[in-house]
């Protein structure tokens, strides 16, 4: 009863810090056949076609086995796709929506000129004005955006994949999809990375519709340090997104409490790109760290050991009571022959 949840917790213990071991560990108990049956219905009536083609990949990986009519639903998914992705991009590059990837390439496309973010600035620099509220999280990734927009035309696309990354995550902020507890982190992030001088002469040009002076600006706005804690961010959900397209992002968002689970949900993806999705639908936040089941792991590991050290007093015991029975047994023999 002890030892072999005392192993597992062990082996999770010492694949804490590796995503992909510690989702390998985790899975057998979750990716139970009638899982990945319903998982895949589930997929395929929401219209998600990539996260019906990664339980379709783990449930070959795992050898178990699809019905065909499920696998032919996908297939019919599949078909339709194609018209759909256009239809998208046009809608994502006009009005900015990122529901699907196609929707989202288009709208990336829009924010990598910059015009995105400018949009964002100005609303937010409007409501500063007027004494409301504003987003800290929004504001400081619109100027994170128009900053790294400014080298990725530099260095001719070198800053692509972060680029796409925070537009990814200003998106998912502002429809607030991110988790409650991810939110506040960003929050936290964002509240000490403003700089309010270069703020207000960013806001100026973003009233004006100036590009190229808000781009100028931009980089001022965020602290040299806090600059570069969100570009790592908008490079692990580019690099997310690239592998897992953007709604197996939000998924990673939705679970994510900071810009480390962000990262190691990055790895996971470029080991198991094909799978990724599956296993985060199927393990949550657990597929990316340990957790409170460290604290068990560990009672259990304890649990065994006092068991170990109970066993080796009761074995010296029995020993000494041999002894003391083969002494007794020898001094007897020597009364009885003397």
């Amino acid at each position: 009863m002890i030892a072999p949840p005392a192993l597992q917790g062990w082996r999770l213990q010492q694949a804490q810090d590796d995503a992909t071991e510690l989702s390998r560990l985790r899975l057998p108990g979750v990716a139970t056949q009638d899982r990945i049956a319903h998982e895949i219905d589930l997929a395929v009536t929401a219209g998600d076609l990539s996260l019906a083609e990664s339980f379709l990949a783990l449930a070959a990986e795992r050898g178990t086995a699809v019905a065909p009519d499920r696998i032919a639903r996908i297939e019919a998914l599949k078909a339709n796709a194609l018209a759909r992705a256009v239809s998208d991009f046009g809608h994502g590059f006009v009005a900015g929506e990122r529901e699907s990837d196609a929707a989202f390439a288009g709208a990336l496309v829009g924010d990598i000129s910059g015009f995105g973010d400018l949009r964002d600035l100005a609303r937010e620099g409007s409501r500063l004005a007027a004494g409301e509220t504003i987003d800290e999280t929004v504001l400081v990734l619109a100027a994170v955006g128009l900053a790294i927009s400014a080298a990725t035309w530099v260095s001719l696309g070198g800053g692509l994949p972060a680029r796409g990354g925070v537009s990814a995550v200003k998106a998912a902020s502002k429809a607030k999809l991110l988790s409650p507890v991810l939110t506040a982190n960003l929050g936290r992030m964002a509240a000490g990375a403003i700089d309010r001088p270069a703020l207000s002469a960013s806001f100026g040009a973003a009233a004006r519709l100036d590009l190229a002076a808000a781009k100028a600006t931009a980089g001022g706005i965020v602290r040299p340090a806090a600059l570069a804690r969100f570009t790592a961010l908008g490079q692990d959900a580019g690099s997310l997104y690239a592998r897992t397209g953007q709604r197996g992002l939000r998924q990673v968002l939705a679970v994510a409490e900071d810009a480390g689970d962000i990262g190691r949900a990055a790895k996971l993806a470029a080991a198991k790109p094909s799978t990724a999705r599956a296993v985060l639908k199927l393990l949550g936040r657990s597929a990316l760290v340990l957790g409170a089941l460290g604290l068990q792991a560990a009672g259990f590991m304890l649990a065994l050991l006092a068991y170990a050290l109970a066993i080796a007093m009761a074995a010296q015991r029995f020993g000494w009571w041999l002894g003391r029975l083969g002494r007794t047994s020898r001094a007897r023999e020597s009364v009885s022959s003397a």
